[in-house]
């Protein structure tokens, strides 16, 4: 019994092995059966491209059975890849999967940080009917555009595009701008908040406001437009903002909230 328990602890921590540990000691077993092979194997496998070849195609345990040591010393050395090796290929493979599927659910809850350097990215702030319809016009004008979605209220990211991010978080938190990385971006865009627009517009454009004093603090010079739902509360946020487009919540907003890298001063 004592023997059962300390081999799960000896299975289980096998499976706990770093990524990275993993890959290096695979890479470290192809490399260097890849130039064993040739010295073992001269006639067989004249090149270390063959060996490579060879103990790929063993690992994946695929075997295609067109090369395959003869003598003694290359079996030899082809059951301890068998035996061994076999088996740490697998592991690394399965432990790659792992990392991809992980990484894609960490991407569809938000979970993720925005990391590509050097701006030219669009952060969107709150999601609503006029949000969406906003990141498809620039997806679909500007593909090579980067958006990033900031909201704290969505479980899982709303749109399934490859240069779309999705982040979970409260827009007011300086720790969520610097996931989303707006001080580095092209043009920021604040939505008011749907639910609060019907319920209570002056807490819509509170709370707006409350984000944009976060927004201005960390990314004061980056451009942002913003949706405004009472037009009475424009001079307000003008003492906030030093670089802000107003856009008052109407019928034609979507369309209007995001005019691209060329925006003219008079829009303002």
């Amino acid at each position: 019994m004592r023997f059962w328990f300390q081999f799960r602890k000896l299975f289980f921590s096998v499976f706990q092995i770093r990524m990275r540990t993993l890959s290096l000691a695979t890479g470290l077993l192809v490399l260097t059966s890849a130039v064993l092979m040739p010295i073992l194997e001269p006639e067989q496998f004249p090149r270390v491209y063959d060996g490579l070849w060879w103990t790929v195609v063993t690992l994946a345990t695929v075997g295609y059975g067109d090369t395959f040591p003869k003598t003694d010393l290359g079996r030899l050395w082809a059951i301890l890849l068998i035996v061994g090796g076999v088996g740490l290929f697998t592991l690394f493979i399965g432990r790659l999967y792992e990392m991809l599927v992980e990484r894609q659910e960490r991407r569809k809850n938000g979970d993720l940080d925005y990391t590509k350097h050097g701006g030219g990215h669009v952060v969107v702030i709150g999601w609503s009917g006029r949000a969406r319809i906003t990141i498809k016009n620039i997806l679909k004008n500007e593909p090579s555009t980067d958006v990033v979605l900031i909201d704290d209220r969505l479980a899982t990211a709303p749109l399934d595009e490859h240069n779309f991010l999705f982040i979970r978080g409260i827009p007011s938190r300086d720790k969520t701008l610097h996931r989303a990385r707006v001080a580095e971006a092209r043009e920021i865009l604040i939505f008011a908040d749907e639910s609060l627009k019907v319920e209570n517009p002056y807490n819509a454009d509170a709370r707006t406001a409350f984000i944009l004093t976060s927004v201005e603090r960390i990314a004061g010079k980056v451009q942002t437009t913003l949706e405004v739902v009472l037009e009475e509360n424009l001079a307000n946020f003008t003492k906030i903002a030093s670089n802000t487009h107003f856009r008052i919540s109407d019928q034609s907003f979507a369309e209007q909230m995001y005019a691209g890298p060329k925006r003219k001063a008079a829009d303002r």
